[in-house]
């Protein structure tokens, strides 16, 4: 299923814009500030309900309009879906075949907008609450009862954060309990997400990086050989003390390991860059293969992150995973070859109008 027809309206710079994408390959061609990340914007909006630029949603809004709206159709075969997002300052409204809803998960199980841009390479340097995030948004694409069990882990975890604060340890242990209870279903989940994440990564690296050594390392918040709930029996004087809970799900990440050092450690720039193209698109190839949504990958700018060899091993691997992509560039020339050789489409952007370049 891929998106067959996208209508924007009032984001940023994009007044009204119509487009019939491709369901393999899309290049979006303009200069800088023309609009071209905003188009990726926009369908990551219709993905998520929020920006991947900025939280304030008046920055997105174009300043002529009171509201901002994107509009598709995802169409395979004889099924057909159709989404709506409307934002203003204040308010959302979201449409799936023509009902409203209130969660923008609802978005999500239909289409799932994966993104690629400069600032992803950040996700191995800075903490760990990213490194969470990513791995929770592939749990949940595979399996989407996890959202529940993670709205009650963090409900539990609140209360009993509120209880160590005010000192209140009387009903302690049972919150224990069921923090236990969750926060295992949670940690357990993503650890069979990991595995599945570590096979897809090595096939990757081995053929965009000529590498096939690298494992990931799950680390579950709490000692490895300690149960959840004996985990918090031992640090409940430090919790009480710092009225917070130091161990558990919420503070779990992961390492990338190659020759049994961090990858930190042994890879150059460039190369942790490519890495986490890998990791990006490792993610990508499992939501395809095991989720029966709409898959769609926007990449800002890749040929601005990769040397030349690194870009057509990168390009190689987005079309042959036969899935939708948007891909933005300044420099059409780059994709000459991709272009006339695939189920292809072409569009220019400049002073946020959009047209489709004909064949």
């Amino acid at each position: 299923m891929s998106l067959v027809d996208v209508h924007i309206k009032g984001v940023r710079n994009i007044d009204t814009a119509q487009l019939k994408p491709s369901g393999g390959l899309n290049i979006i061609i303009g200069p800088n500030g023309s609009g071209k990340t905003s188009i990726l914007e926009s369908l990551y909006l219709l993905s998520r309900a929020r920006s991947f630029r900025t939280h304030n949603i008046k920055k997105v809004i174009n300043k002529s309009q009171l509201h901002l709206m994107v509009y598709a159709q995802l169409t395979e075969q004889a099924v057909q879906h159709k989404l709506a997002v409307k934002k203003d300052s204040s308010s959302t409204i979201i449409r799936v075949d023509g009902k409203s809803q209130k969660k923008s998960s609802e978005l999500s199980r239909l289409f799932y907008a994966h993104l690629i841009r400069p600032e992803s390479q950040t996700l191995l340097e800075n903490g760990s609450a990213p490194r969470r995030s990513f791995v929770d948004w592939g749990v949940f694409h595979v399996k989407h009862e996890f959202i529940e069990t993670h709205k009650r882990f963090n409900q539990l975890l609140k209360q009993r954060n509120k209880l160590l604060k005010l000192k209140q340890l009387d009903t302690l242990d049972s919150w224990d309990n069921k923090l236990s209870e969750y926060g295992i279903l949670l940690s357990n989940e993503r650890e069979k997400y990991i595995q599945k994440l570590e096979a897809s990564l090595i096939e990757i690296t081995g053929l965009v990086m000529n590498e096939t050594g690298f494992s990931i390392r799950y680390l579950k918040g709490w000692e490895k050989e300690t149960s959840l709930y004996e985990a918090l029996r031992k640090t409940k004087v430090r919790d009480t003390q710092f009225g917070y809970t130091t161990v558990g799900p919420q503070k779990s990440d992961f390492r990338i390991i190659l020759n049994k050092l961090p990858v930190q450690d042994y890879l150059s720039r460039g190369q942790m860059k490519l890495l986490v193209i890998s990791l990006y698109l490792a993610q990508v190839k499992i939501m395809s293969e095991l989720s029966t949504k709409s898959v769609c990958v926007l990449v800002d700018d890749l040929a601005a992150e990769l040397d030349t060899e690194s870009f057509k091993k990168i390009m190689l691997f987005l079309i042959n995973m036969n899935t939708q992509v948007f891909l933005t560039t300044t420099n059409k020339d780059l994709f000459l070859e991709y272009i006339e050789e695939n189920d292809s489409k072409v569009f220019h952007v400049k002073h946020g109008k959009i047209e489709q370049e004909e064949h």
